[in-house]
């Protein structure tokens, strides 16, 4: 009977069905708070195996852009919780988008890594490095585009590595995503031709650990180059915090908890206000803490208003500690999503106001023209702020510092952090929102963006949730959350772990300086390897 298909097709198909099933399932488990940073080392292995056995085209773009979907429906179905049921389109949109860019990649491997057989080393270099370029470029392209949605780079897997994380102070997290996926190609070039030589000659199969790495092959080495390269970055960074004199201060935090509609609540609004100005004076008040940080938009009240900002004036001033705080700042018609320092002086300039917004949270785009709304309970826009307005804070020792702020997911934007960089920031400050993801992944997975943040620039992160991960990120993105009974999700003030700096401040890293250079090269070698690919036939 004609049309059906063959014992070697179904195998064809099983086989691409696996490897890629294999791959969304490791790169899941590659990220927190289930997974290890280990298995993204590994994770692209499985698919680029299948992709070299030249599968069908139809079977490999249905089942690559399947499992990408489900991967990221995994990996985002917090998004149903935020304002149900439009948390449930948003599940099913956006992660249908984000589905399109591993989906690319896929395509790519098929076409371009299978003909690394019988290649040159020189274009065989050149395809995995192609290929790992394609990789940090859609990386790049994901959180640029379209208002940018940069959420869980492959980077964002090693928050708990600090080797792979010292690269993110010389190439950025675009870079570091770029260094594992080489690693990843290296590792399947290499089985690939372990297979090759078995089949070329049976008998001469390697036997023993010895046999094996005699195989080893160019690629391999070329993906192990970046990870030799951390250690060495992560010694010289040690190397360079022990012999720098610094001063250490004392951050503490405010987790309201309160129900991110709830807060809205009008008829809620005394007993919020009481509640934090309750727990501020409690964790301030053994004089610990060098300021208290509360989270974004901590009360849905303006610092123009003349009796909210006396009456934390008035708190600041019996607490004796600077109070760090997310609010509104109205500007104009509409307001900003902003962070203030109110000391017994009062508000303290400058404001820092959001620069980065949220479509449908604090804007919707073409509102003109689409029937949507937003999905937070505030009817006018925000309006974005215009530069990193670095906020000066005072310890209790005497020593001043500069804050740069990040608003709810600003934090997924390294170029926002870089700009504060620039601009002569000492410290990031992180304040946010993270009750709208519920008490699943999500709060962690927001949190490993500030960890990338925190080795990408050299700077200590003070993080500060409403519910979710809060805590401190020293200069090299080592995390050290505050927490309740062994949770994040709790209702509470805490003293964080101490942060220490530099009593003279230190030359930026080199990724700050340079910026996303890693991006522009990757883009050059997959445009050489596109070249080479179409030459090839």
């Amino acid at each position: 009977m004609t049309g059906e298909p063959t014992s070697s097709g179904r195998s064809e198909a099983w086989l691409t069905w696996a490897g890629t099933s294999l791959t969304a399932l490791l790169l899941f488990f590659s990220f927190g708070p289930v997974g290890h940073p280990f298995w993204a080392f590994v994770a692209l292995v499985p698919a680029t195996l299948a992709a070299s056995l030249r599968p069908d085209g139809r079977t490999w773009r249905r089942a690559a852009f399947v499992t990408s979907w489900v991967l990221w429906i995994a990996l985002l179905v917090w998004l149903r919780h935020v304002y149900p049921p439009l948390g449930w389109l948003g599940l099913v949109l956006l992660t249908a988008y984000c589905a399109l860019y591993p989906f690319v990649w896929l395509l790519l491997v098929r076409w371009i890594f299978p003909a690394c057989a019988g290649a040159s080393l020189p274009a065989r270099l050149l395809a995995i490095g192609g290929l790992a370029g394609a990789w940090g470029l859609l990386e790049w392209t994901r959180g640029t585009i379209l208002s940018g949605f940069g959420w869980l780079p492959l980077a964002a897997s090693q928050t708990g590595n600090p080797v792979m994380l010292s690269l993110c102070a010389w190439a950025g997290p675009t870079g570091l995503s770029i260094a594992l996926v080489l690693f990843n190609l290296g590792l399947a070039r290499w089985i690939v031709r372990l297979v090759e030589f078995y089949r070329e000659d049976a008998h001469l199969a390697p036997t023993g650990p010895a046999g094996w790495l005699r195989r080893i092959t160019p690629e391999l080495y070329l993906g192990l180059a970046p990870i030799a390269l951390g250690f060495f970055a992560l010694l010289a960074a040690n190397g360079a915090k022990l012999t720098t004199d610094k001063v250490s201060f004392t951050p503490a935090v405010v987790q309201t908890d309160f129900d991110p509609n709830a807060k809205w609540d009008a008829n809620r609004l005394q007993e919020h206000l009481v509640l934090t100005e309750q727990l501020t004076a409690n964790v301030a008040a053994n004089q610990a803490a060098d300021f208290v940080l509360w989270p974004e938009a901590a009360l849905p009240l303006s610092l123009e208003s003349d009796a909210y900002v006396s009456r934390l004036t008035g708190l600041a001033k019996a607490v004796e500690t600077p109070l760090v705080i997310g609010a509104i700042d109205r500007r104009g018609a509409g307001y900003g999503n902003a962070v203030a320092v109110l000391t017994a002086d009062g508000v303290q300039k400058p404001v820092y106001a959001k620069r980065h917004l949220v479509p449908f949270g604090e804007y919707v785009p073409f509102a003109d023209f689409l029937p949507l709304r937003k999905v937070v309970p505030i009817p006018s826009d925000c309006v974005a702020g215009t530069g990193p307005s670095l906020l000066p804070l005072t310890t209790r020792r005497g020593h001043t510092f500069m804050a740069g702020a990040l608003v709810c997911y600003e934090d997924v934007f390294p170029e926002l952090a870089r700009e504060h960089a620039r601009a002569g920031a000492d410290i990031l400050l992180v304040v946010t929102n993270d009750a709208w993801y519920g008490r699943e992944a999500g709060a962690y997975q927001h949190a490993a963006h500030s960890v990338l943040l925190a080795a990408a620039t050299g700077l200590p992160v003070v993080r500060c949730g409403n519910a979710g991960w809060s805590g401190t990120i020293d200069s090299l993105g080592r995390a050290f959350p505050v927490t309740e009974q062994g949770s994040v999700y709790f209702r509470g003030a805490r003293v964080t772990a101490p942060v220490s700096l530099p009593r003279v401040r230190q030359p930026d890293t080199f990724w700050v300086r340079q910026g996303d250079w890693a991006v522009g090269l990757g883009g050059v070698l997959f445009a050489l390897a596109y070249v080479w690919r179409r030459r090839r036939g």
